[in-house]
């Protein structure tokens, strides 16, 4: 981690007309993996990696753990600084569905593991205090399945 934390620099972003128009909502991205091994001892997308994975794309783009705030022109930018970073929230669990019966249900919200969104349709203050630009939900499936990334 502490790889990771040289790697940001202090900068800010500032935000336009539509960045200001689009982050009124939250944009829920849910991918899935079905583990073609289902069933084995592998460890199918390993925690290690994913979470090594993350920190490099937010290498690549440090503006995802900056903070809201308001310049002082008024006009509303995401500032960067390394010493206070918005770290996003990054979770990850293991569920009792298994990926076939997410298939099954043609992948309909009513079939996904309990907890899968963890955010709401509309960005707010979390329990931190701030608003997180990234959440992460890492869902392991029963049986090695697959996984659910929202």
């Amino acid at each position: 981690m502490e790889a990771f934390m040289s790697t940001i620099k202090a900068q800010q972003f500032a935000l336009n007309a539509w960045d200001m128009a689009s982050s009124f909502t939250n944009i829920p991205y849910i991918y899935y993996f079905k583990n073609p091994n289902s069933g084995s001892a592998d460890d199918f997308m390993p925690s290690s990696r994913l979470r090594a994975s993350f920190l490099k794309v937010i290498e690549e783009f440090p503006i995802l753990v900056g903070h809201i705030t308001v310049g002082k022109d008024g006009r509303c930018l995401v500032d960067v600084n390394p010493h206070n970073l918005n770290m996003p929230e990054y979770l990850e669990s293991q569920s009792t569905v298994h990926f076939h019966d997410l298939e099954k249900a043609k992948f309909s919200w009513d079939a996904l593991p309990q907890n899968v969104a963890t955010v709401g349709a509309f960005p707010a203050v979390g329990v931190s205090g701030i608003i997180k630009l990234v959440n992460v939900n890492i869902i392991r499936l029963a049986e090695n399945s697959g996984l659910v990334l929202f």
